[in-house]
């Protein structure tokens, strides 16, 4: 896990004080802790496949996160207060769309073993994490394929199978071993499993619909979301008639309502008790779903399916005039006086979700679900664990991908005595706060990229996904608007030389002096331009997640199979134009800014087998970092002279001046 380093004693870091630990509020936000900041820079420069495995470090289903992910990351964003936030989610997608999957390299076998039950985010986040400590893992499920509510409860248009084969792709690749199609309690039992395995994991989440208790909600027409959705998956086309009305007021009813227009009902209707406030769906569902000519009807509660002798044929409801009472708890009202008859040639009950483990024989709560030791994730038999909605109720998949971990680390801990994954994620970090009213005015502006979508009158006739991805650009485009929070500054007290060149040169004010002449810097206030590193004369200044051997790696793996005429260009993520060198093989680096790019990054360039080095600069209306412009011009001429006392002159170019002859920006 890529982290915020800790202080030592001769470090401070861009947090206000020594041995203090802060997270972007992305990051502190998400429920696996990625790394997002890392990730996004990574973007911005183009480096899709550093960003995926950024990413992997915390969460090994990226293609499906990046599409189905309800983003709580986003509203940790300190961008929000300023415009909007950053695609934190689409970004992730981008990473997995561009970026290669890397071969995951398990830890020596163990001698343990451990099932799972289960193919949902829960269980092949547990299977991934045991595989990769030494574990040998088999997944058990009740279905064809892998991938649970993914595969068989969202639907295609919000998240395509491929999506998913490429996340799963990567989890089996450690050599977990498949088991399909095999339902626990009839085909083998968890007792035969103990047998098996040293341990077992059952996460087998919430399979079942939970229908209404009213008149007529066992007719033929009356349908289980759950059921239906996954009938649809499954490429099947039930008889809905014209009419469909879908009860609930949650994402599964936009699924199932969004669904049933797709498989050709000319009306849908979704009735529920909660008004438009309190719907517990996103509003980007229920936005997109009336888009698609859904209705909405809130502060409904049904009291029957009406019936005929051909069938169903509406469903009848009261007002609903609360939903909660005083101290938020579920406690309907009614107004008797007030009712309605939606008319419907099918009924769909989208209003929760059930557990199917009674032939499981572990104890359970009396809503169904799985009863566990809290502080071990232990089940009531020996050697058995539990994770994700059976234990929890319904969650949203990172949830369920930290349940996994979480779960996974207690399993490893039982049985090798190792602690470190349980402490790792037992690490709690200071959240950055928003950002300062001081700041507001130095930060421009930028609207969010919006992703292109499917016309919804096109939409609504097939599967087809909705959302089509960023392009390379565009995610760079949009990554560029991160204010890298919490990846600024950090300082060496040992080599700091008390100059304040740094107080000169940051134009936000980031570096402070405490009483007694102690300096450190203002994480509020720093957004990683690295001004100040780069003119610092002692080298005291370094940037979280940045550093000059990591440039040096990045220069000889940009070099790699170079020819005697390469040129190696140095680009600033914040233009589209790219120099074209007639004549040469031309290698580009991306960099958030050519600031990060040093005479001893350059040197290397050159000592690595570049024929020349090109800096290609920004223009002023797309710069990320306005103030950095003249330091920029400042290095050029720093180069060209010290290149020019090495005899190099001509083996260096800045197109931040009138470019040469045979340069051309394309």
């Amino acid at each position: 896990m890529r982290t915020v380093p800790t202080a030592s004693a001769n470090d401070t870091l861009a947090f206000g004080s020594e041995r203090q630990r802060v997270y972007a509020p992305c990051r502190a936000k998400c429920p696996v802790y990625i790394d997002v900041p890392g990730y996004l820079m990574a973007i911005a420069e183009g480096r899709y496949t550093d960003a995926l495995e950024t990413v992997l470090e915390r969460n090994p289903l990226p293609s499906v996160c990046g599409r189905v992910c309800l983003r709580p990351c986003e509203a940790g964003c300190r961008r929000c207060n300023l415009d909007e936030p950053i695609a934190i989610a689409q970004l992730k997608r981008a990473a997995a769309d561009f970026g290669a999957y890397p071969s995951p390299v398990p830890l020596a076998r163990l001698g343990f073993s451990a099932g799972v039950v289960g193919g949902g985010p829960a269980g092949l986040t547990a299977a991934y994490d045991l595989a990769m400590a030494g574990f040998l893992v088999t997944i058990y499920d009740a279905k064809p394929k892998l991938g649970g509510m993914l595969r068989y409860g969202i639907p295609n248009y919000r998240l395509p199978d491929y999506a998913l084969d490429k996340d799963l792709d990567y989890i089996l690749s450690l050599g977990i071993e498949v088991e399909t199609d095999v339902s626990i309690g009839t085909d083998v039992t968890v007792a035969e499993l103990r047998m098996r395995h040293d341990a077992v994991v059952v996460t087998t989440g919430l399979q079942g619909s939970r229908a209404l208790p009213i008149p007529g909600a066992d007719a033929p027409q009356v349908l289980a979301a759950l059921s239906f959705l996954a009938a649809a998956a499954c490429g099947e086309r039930p008889a809905l008639g014209a009419k469909v009305v879908v009860v609930g007021g949650g994402n599964v009813a936009m699924d199932v309502a969004r669904t049933a227009r797709r498989l050709g009902a000319r009306e849908v209707q979704v009735v529920c008790l909660e008004s438009s406030e309190e719907m517990p769906a996103s509003a980007d569902e229920v936005w997109e779903a009336r888009q698609e000519g859904i209705k909405v009807d809130c502060s409904w509660g049904p009291t029957e399916v009406a019936t005929e002798e051909d069938g169903v044929c509406g469903l009848d409801a009261r007002r609903c005039t609360a939903v909660f009472d005083s101290q938020r708890r579920f406690a309907p009202q009614f107004d008797e006086s007030e009712t309605i008859r939606f008319a419907a040639d099918t009924v769909i009950f989208a209003t929760g979700q059930s557990a199917d483990v009674a032939a499981l024989g572990l104890e359970l709560t009396p809503r169904g679900g799985i009863v566990i030791d809290a502080d071990t994730m232990r089940a009531s038999e020996p050697g058995v664990y539990a994770a994700g909605d059976v234990v929890n109720g319904p969650t949203k998949v990172i949830d369920a991908i930290a349940d996994g971990h979480k779960v996974a680390a207690y399993v490893i801990r039982d049985l090798t005595q190792d602690t470190s994954r349980l402490e790792q994620l037992a690490e709690g970090a200071e959240a950055l706060g928003s950002v300062p009213d001081s700041m507001k005015s130095k930060i421009e502006p930028k609207r969010r990229i919006q992703m292109e979508k499917l016309e919804f009158y096109e939409a609504v006739r097939n599967f087809e996904e909705i959302e089509q991805g960023y392009t390379e650009y565009e995610a760079a485009r949009e990554a560029q608007r991160c204010l890298g929070c919490a990846t600024g500054a950090r300082l060496s007290h040992e080599k700091c030389a008390s100059c304040l060149t740094c107080m000169r040169v940051c134009p936000h004010h980031a570096p402070m002096v405490k009483a007694g002449g102690f300096l450190y810097f203002d994480a509020d206030m720093c957004h990683a331009c690295g001004a100040c590193a780069s003119q610092c004369p002692a080298q005291a200044i370094s940037l979280e997640g940045h550093s000059e051997e990591e440039m040096g790696i990045r220069t000889q793996r940009a070099l790699e199979g170079a020819g005697e005429d390469t040129t190696l260009v140095f680009a600033c993520g914040c233009t589209p134009s790219r120099p074209d060198m007639p004549g040469s093989e031309v290698r580009t680096m991306t960099t958030t800014c050519l600031l990060r790019a040093s005479e001893t990054t350059v040197l290397k360039a050159l000592q690595s087998g570049a024929a020349r080095v090109v800096f290609a600069g920004c223009v002023e209306a797309t710069c990320r970092y306005p103030h950095a412009r003249v330091l920029v011009e400042q290095r050029v001429s720093l180069l060209k002279d010290m290149l020019g006392q090495l005899g190099l002159e001509d083996r260096f170019i800045a197109t931040t001046e009138a470019p040469e002859e045979d340069v051309h920006l394309r």
